[in-house]
């Protein structure tokens, strides 16, 4: 079933360059890490995509990624200049969140490294978040895993709450109005596991990650054994449940 009502969908991607530093133990440096913060893009666009009757645009510096959203049906924005009240990544989901707003009435900003994430899971979450804001509600979020970040935050204009994610974000959604979806945690793990860390990388392959992540852990892993087995700068082996 599509969702319940019109909505984009904004993600936001800094410089892969410069992403999941956190990462490099697992994944090496360079080039490796590149290719998996790319492949985990992939993934959550394509589960999105599959979801079905929602506009996607992807915020970020980085061409390389504009040509991974752009191949998965994407609309692409440049990050916006720098903020001086917002963080880098509330700055670029603001901007996204209000070209998003000029197309459809309820926009929802979803992290962009859910690997695990699947069609069902962001059908069930924002058919959640519409159903709440239709109610009333000026806005609704899905807190991460921890229960102290934010996985996705589904607004509403013309007027949308400004996004507050990053550390203790889950409790700054909730004290500037925004309902939480499932308080217990009993549903959606697929969505409220974003990889930050190796730890949040083993809970997604636990979940089952999708098909590009796998090809680029495998990737990183085959390189390092090439290479002579795991070195500082390479990455280390990757277990897959």
């Amino acid at each position: 079933m599509p969702v319940a009502a019109p909505v984009a969908v904004v993600l936001a991607v800094k410089r892969l360059d410069t992403a999941k530093s956190r990462l490099t133990p697992v994944v090496g440096t360079g080039p490796h890490r590149r290719a998996t913060v790319a492949a985990m893009l992939a993934d959550t666009l394509a589960a999105i995509a599959a979801a079905g009757s929602m506009q996607i645009t992807v915020v970020s510096p980085d061409p390389y990624v504009h040509r991974v959203a752009g191949e998965a049906g994407a609309a692409v924005l440049d990050e916006p200049t720098t903020s001086a009240e917002l963080t880098p990544l509330n700055a670029a989901l603001a901007h996204g969140i209000a070209d998003g707003a000029a197309r459809a009435r309820i926009v929802v900003a979803v992290q962009a490294d859910l690997a695990a994430l699947d069609a069902a899971t962001v059908r069930e979450a924002v058919d959640a978040a519409v159903e709440v804001i239709e109610a009333g509600a000026r806005a609704a979020f899905v807190a991460d895993r921890t229960g102290t970040g934010t996985a996705l935050l589904a607004v509403v204009g013309p007027d949308p709450m400004t996004p507050r994610f990053g550390p203790a974000s889950a409790a700054a959604h909730r004290a500037a109005g925004a309902v939480e979806l499932d308080p217990e945690h009993r549903r959606w793990p697929r969505l409220r596991t974003d990889v930050d860390t190796p730890d949040d990388l083993a809970a997604a392959l636990a979940l089952g990650v999708g098909p590009r992540t796998r090809a680029a852990l495998a990737g990183a892993r085959d390189t390092g054994a090439a290479e002579g087995g795991r070195r500082q700068d390479s990455p280390a082996p990757i277990v897959h449940n």
